[in-house]
């Protein structure tokens, strides 16, 4: 396929490029060491680079030519004096391979923990870590901050473990990069959360029922993820949090599901809409090791987008918008972000039991979708561009 004539730009993605360093090898997909890569478009022209984050765990690795530090689904044979150390001196991964975001005058590199790491986005050389401020406390974070254009603010959360955990809600002021906590909603057993919901007055925190014990981690023995147990009786629950101000708004109970990715969310008159490609229970986690990856065995790695409505009286209804396999969710982020929108793009399954295998295109108006390409590489998440008549295009 050509690439169009009036795309011009630059597009900077980070990903899992290495899976062993020496005799050592990571486990799961996107715990491999980070790559940066960088295409340039221009006259129906593109041009590509890339280079390694060096962040410290892939300095760390390469010196000691083995893996150092734990990801989410590998750890490194360590005594239990090295486990109960790391709990009171953490050194906590920095393998910033899942998103990049840009705050302030700052490209980062993000990860699932709080060291996001800076970079050229020219060069991509790296930079050092991003620092948050003291009040903005805990280990695990999420790589899928929100933007509000309006506000120009970023926000995004760290979850901070103990007898009583918190999810510390904060925001980043685009033109000053300052940082303030906005909420802290208090928890007994953390939720794995890898994303969160963002409407033009609310954010949203979707809990699913795979929880942890903050103590398991203090001495765990195995990887960080497979300290979690499925509780699927726990059910679900969304805490609606309020942008100004940072009151919790509501909390409403549901029936249990899990998830990745929040696609879209927004207002309704009194209901707070959700979309959330769901599963019916954890298992795909378990689809995206390397050894599963690799084999003949069939990969079931996509889910369905279903649309929750948070009532005023935190009452919650969920419905599936789609039978489409999807992961990965994109749509126009920079026109219809926390608003009503109508299509969704996506990675996809065409073929039952293959890997992602192809991207597709929804209509959640009309309950259509549109395959799109299918060819023997690896789909990553499509991203929308302007078209210079103000049409939006995607494209992988």
């Amino acid at each position: 396929m050509a690439v169009p004539a009036w795309l011009t730009g630059t597009l900077v993605r980070t990903g899992p490029a290495r899976f062993e360093v020496g005799e050592t090898k990571y486990n799961r997909w996107f715990d491999g060491l980070a790559m940066l890569h960088r295409f340039a478009f221009a006259a129906g022209r593109v041009s590509y680079a890339n280079r390694y984050l060096r962040s410290r765990a892939y300095e760390e690795a390469m010196a000691k030519g083995k893996i150092s530090l734990g990801e989410f689904a590998t750890d490194p044979c360590r005594s239990l004096f090295q486990r109960v150390a790391s709990w009171f001196s953490p050194k906590l991964t920095d393998n910033c391979c899942v998103n990049i975001a840009q705050w302030a005058d700052a490209v980062v590199a993000l990860t699932e923990t709080r060291l996001p790491v800076r970079f050229d986005a020219v060069t991509l050389a790296t930079l050092g870590m991003h620092e948050y401020n003291s009040q903005i406390r805990g280990p695990v974070s999420t790589a899928h901050p929100h933007f509000d254009r309006a506000r120009r603010r970023h926000y995004s959360y760290v979850l901070e473990f103990g007898r009583r955990s918190e999810y510390h809600f904060f925001g980043i002021d685009q033109e000053t990069g300052r940082q303030s906590v906005l909420a802290t909603i208090p928890v007994e057993r953390p939720s794995y959360v890898h994303s969160f919901g963002m409407t033009e007055r609310y954010l949203i925190l979707a809990e699913f029922p795979l929880v942890v014990n903050p103590l398991r981690l203090r001495f765990r023995s195995k990887p960080f993820i497979r300290n979690y147990k499925w509780e699927p009786d726990r059910g679900g629950r969304f805490h609606v949090i309020e942008k100004e101000g940072g009151r919790l708004a509501r909390t409403a109970r549901g029936a249990a599901f899990f998830a990745f990715h929040h696609v879209n969310a927004f207002e309704e008159g009194d209901e707070v809409v959700v979309d959330i490609v769901t599963n019916p229970d954890p298992a795909v986690i378990d689809q995206l090791y390397l050894d599963r990856l690799r084999s003949a065995e069939p990969v079931t790695a996509t889910g369905k987008i279903t649309r929750f409505r948070i009532g005023a009286r935190e009452n919650v209804h969920g419905q599936r918008l789609s039978e489409v396999p999807i992961e990965l969710p994109r749509f126009d982020y920079a026109r219809v972000a926390g608003r009503p929108y109508r299509y969704v793009y996506g990675a996809g399954n065409e073929v039952p039991g293959n890997f992602i295998d192809n991207l597709v295109k929804l209509d959640l108006d009309r309950a259509r979708h549109r395959p799109g390409m299918r060819r023997a590489a690896t789909r990553v998440n499509p991203c929308s561009s302007r078209h210079r008549r103000g049409r939006t295009r995607t494209t992988a």
